[in-house]
């Protein structure tokens, strides 16, 4: 279980590393995303700006602490979590008791929202929807593989015009989340949002 759910936030962050390498060749107060959108490409899909970036420098390298302990317990019931470190980004995983697993990572320098919707353009397997505005900043709900009916979702959110972080879930069927992970990712991003601008 807990191998696929890294497997799960990797690959979200490789693919979005792989487009951002090849174009170079909620309590908290909103922020607001600007309504003038910007786009990757003239035919690609519109981009929401972040207009009030994020600092989140010391969560890069340790995500776990983009959660408190209170949080994880209100919104996942979780029990326990750990630092994954991949080859991309440190994610942290955290587990409930049955083991049920929500993944979180960010992803500086790999073009941000910008990268995501890109990811979209062209590509037949996986899904992409926009995501409504998490505490004021832009999302995207997107992966490679879509698994959203067997307890998977994964959502980008974009913190500055070049970073977003990713939260993903991989849900056992016991779990009261299976039939709707999208919604169970958001909240987690939500936590994380009032973290980060609380500065936690």
């Amino acid at each position: 279980m807990t191998k696929t759910i890294a497997r799960t936030l990797t690959a979200g962050i490789l693919l979005l590393s792989a487009t951002a390498c090849s174009s170079e060749s909620g309590t908290s107060n909103p922020a607001t995303s600007s309504n003038a959108p910007t786009s990757p490409s003239s035919t690609g899909p519109k981009v929401p700006q972040v207009t009030t970036p994020l600092d989140v420098t010391k969560y890069e390298q340790d995500p776990c602490s983009a959660l408190t302990q209170t949080q994880a317990t209100q919104v996942f019931n979780a029990a326990r979590s750990r630092k994954n470190d991949s080859n991309v980004a440190p994610a942290c995983d955290w587990f409930d008791s049955d083991n049920n697993g929500v993944s979180l990572g960010f992803l500086p320098g790999q073009g941000g929202l910008t990268t995501v919707y890109g990811n979209s353009s062209g590509s037949s397997a996986g899904y992409f929807e926009a995501a409504p505005d998490v505490f004021g900043y832009p999302a995207a709900f997107s992966d490679v593989s879509d698994d959203r009916k067997n307890g998977a979702c994964q959502i980008f959110v974009g913190v500055t015009s070049d970073e977003a972080f990713s939260v993903s879930s991989l849900l056992r069927p016991s779990s009261s989340s299976y039939s709707d992970p999208c919604s169970l990712v958001t909240k987690v991003a939500e936590a994380a949002v009032a973290t980060i601008k609380a500065g936690a």
